[in-house]
């Protein structure tokens, strides 16, 4: 190694100069943008139901309204009209209380309830959601708190149709349960009914109230 360094200063001394190296400009560093793990779905259901709501509103309302089982957010909502009108809304208009004692307990028509929960899209779930940041949360009002406890029987003098609908209401309950949603990034909150079914989310929502 030490004689061939020596070679190398000989011919480096009898040549012409060597050209400089030219100058490179300086490169800025390059920083690579920092991208947020996007969050896991939850494991537990209540959570993966805030979730999911979460995920769907901000996509779009097709998203949010395919959260949803119509048939059943129809006989929830007939269900619910005869215990208001039995007492569990207080303060019932005198139009409602009309309209719902003149009814038999027949199920509203899926596309009717598709209808009423799409167009709460903008008033009810934007505005809850907004920019995100979801949590769930203990529902706040008495009524929403209701919503997840079974249906105790009716009086005699009502319709016989309720009964069978009080029935299924209940089992819908029983796999499932009512949870409250908040987010950092919106106003005002939600209450959520999600019973279990054996598709790909594992549940459908089968009503949805301002709370």
């Amino acid at each position: 190694m030490g004689p061939r360094c020596v070679v190398t200063l000989v011919l480096a001394a009898c040549g012409p100069a060597a050209a400089p190296e030219p100058v490179k400009p300086s490169q800025p560093d390059v920083v690579t943008p920092v991208v947020a793990a996007a969050k896991p779905r939850p494991a537990t259901m209540p959570e993966r139901v805030v979730f999911d709501f979460e995920q769907a509103v901000a996509t779009s309302r097709d998203a949010f309204v395919d959260l949803f089982d119509f048939v059943a957010v129809g006989e929830f909502e007939i269900l619910l009209h005869r215990y208001d009108l039995n007492g569990r809304l207080k303060n019932l208009p005198y139009d409602l209380k009309l309209q719902f004692a003149a009814e038999d307990g027949t199920p509203y028509p899926a596309e009717r309830e598709r209808r009423n929960v799409g167009n709460f899209y903008p008033s009810l779930a934007q505005r809850t959601v907004g920019t995100g940041d979801c949590t769930r949360v203990e529902p706040r009002t008495g009524y929403a708190k209701l919503l997840g406890v079974t249906f105790e029987p009716l009086p005699a003098e009502a319709p016989p149709g309720y009964e069978k609908l009080r029935t299924t209401v209940n089992a819908y309950i029983a796999k499932g349960g009512v949870v409250g949603i908040k987010c950092r990034g919106g106003e005002g909150g939600l209450a959520l009914v999600w019973t279990e079914r054996p598709n790909q989310r594992g549940y459908d929502l089968i009503t949805i109230y301002d709370d």
